[in-house]
């Protein structure tokens, strides 16, 4: 679902009252090179109970387990928190967009939903084009 308007009041407004099937597909992030290799995936949406690392902001290369997710993109980290002046601890919310997923939920097996996605998009082959691209023939000049 894409929003038309170039007003920034009505894209907020349209990302509040999304549906969450179309919310999903906004809170996909990256996945490690590691898992990217294994799987054979680039995005995966996020979870809470992920295991993920922060690549930009202050909070970098902090690593930690996803504790809630927000509406507007943003989402609260075990790891990372700031001290308040009484004394008490609490968690910045944290765009998607500067996390990488690390390890997927503490399950022993994956969860049968995201495991139907991988298996879609490796199918497909949607990791291997992006990764390849077109070849580029050179051409021999007589």
């Amino acid at each position: 679902m894409k929003v038309k308007s170039k007003q920034p009041s009505k894209q907020r407004k349209a990302l509040f009252n999304y549906s969450n099937h179309h919310r999903s597909k906004l809170l996909s992030t990256r996945v490690a090179d590691f898992l990217r290799d294994e799987y054979g995936i680039k995005r995966l949406p996020l979870r809470v109970g992920d295991q993920v690392r922060v690549c930009r902001g202050e909070f970098t290369d902090f690593e930690g387990e996803v504790l809630e997710i927000t509406k507007n993109q943003r989402c609260k980290i075990k790891e990372c928190t700031f001290d308040k002046t009484d004394g008490t601890q609490f968690h910045p919310a944290i765009h998607i967009s500067n996390l990488v997923i690390t390890k997927f939920t503490k399950e022993k097996k994956m969860d049968p939903w995201r495991a139907i996605m991988i298996e879609r998009k490796v199918l497909y082959g949607f990791y291997e084009e992006e990764l390849k691209g077109p070849k580029k023939e050179k051409e021999v000049e007589k």
